[in-house]
């Protein structure tokens, strides 16, 4: 059975459903509608829901999945490879076959397993400011009724206490935001011409000509369709109407009221306050990429 020929690693909330909106809308493409689900959820691909027993008071070692590293990847190589032949088998002969993992640039392990399953994949990271993707990305799960906590700092403050006790990679509102040390390490596994950052500024204000550069990148301009078309598609790079917002394992987006009743804009002090907790992780993937990355702040 086959294999993707291309990921889209991360991460989410930060021009995920943009990215894969236009991908899905090339016939040389194709993508389940199916994500992968986090590293650390022992569900099924998609199936994404809150941890057990474990209230946001829970203390570190309260049970449940091992942060990060667990989950699928726990499982033997089988029915790791498996997996992703499940996702990418309905797709037509002669196509590219894809698959979404938003998670899965920040998890290590998951990137060294999928590195012995496929060490030549393709691999595609979106990239946002770290602080207003972690408070949309706090929105969105409020919204979903995924995250107990009302106030965002609290969440936040919160986090590293979750991570001791076993909460996956959707509790990890500024872990995820590490681009830096990600990035570092994704680069010790797989080679650079193998991956594609995007930034987020450039995927919001002109996702054409963003899904442009994602499409050379994978190889596609003149393509040929699906076999039996007797034809070749070009992959035509029209817009895509802008959503903010990610649907990481599963999670669909919430009802526009949901969202429209918990949104708000991140206090421009909490944000400068981030933002300063990142410095440091952004001038290294600065260093790491050999190029500077304006990633914000940007627009809610």
């Amino acid at each position: 059975m086959a294999l993707p020929d291309f990921l889209v690693i991360g991460a989410p909330d930060a021009g995920m459903e943009i990215l894969l909106a236009g991908l899905r809308r090339c016939p040389a493409v194709f993508l389940p509608a199916t994500d992968l689900g986090p590293p650390g959820d022992l569900g099924p691909p998609g199936d994404l829901g809150p941890p057990g027993d474990l209230g946001p008071g829970a203390a570190p070692g309260a049970g449940g999945p091992a942060g990060g590293g667990a989950g699928p990847w726990g499982l033997d190589a089988p029915r790791r490879r498996a997996r992703f032949e499940a996702l990418v088998d309905p797709a037509p002969v002669g196509v590219l076959r894809g698959v979404s993992a938003p998670y899965y640039l920040a998890d290590f392990t998951a990137l060294r397993h999928l590195h012995e399953l496929l060490p030549y994949v393709r691999l595609i990271a979106l990239l946002r400011d770290p602080a207003a993707r972690a408070h949309a990305h706090w929105l969105r799960m409020r919204a979903a009724d995924l995250e107990p906590i009302a106030d965002f700092e609290g969440a936040l403050a919160a986090e590293g206490g979750r991570a001791c006790a076993g909460w996956p990679w959707p509790w990890r509102y500024l872990a995820l935001g590490r681009y830096g040390d990600q990035v570092q390490r994704l680069y010790t596994l797989f080679a650079r011409h193998q991956v594609l950052l995007v930034p987020y500024p450039e995927l919001s204000v002109d996702p054409a000509a963003a899904l442009g550069r994602v499409h050379r990148f994978l190889g596609l301009g003149r393509h040929r369709g699906p076999a039996g078309t007797g034809r070749a598609d070009r992959c035509a790079a029209v817009p895509v109407p802008v959503q903010r917002c990610g649907d990481p394992g599963g999670l669909r987006c919430a009802e526009p009221a949901a969202v429209a009743a918990a949104a708000r804009r991140l206090e421009p002090a909490m944000a400068a306050r981030l933002r300063a907790g990142f410095h440091a992780d952004l001038a290294l993937l600065d260093q790491v990429t050999g190029r500077r990355w304006a990633l914000g702040p940007a627009p809610e």
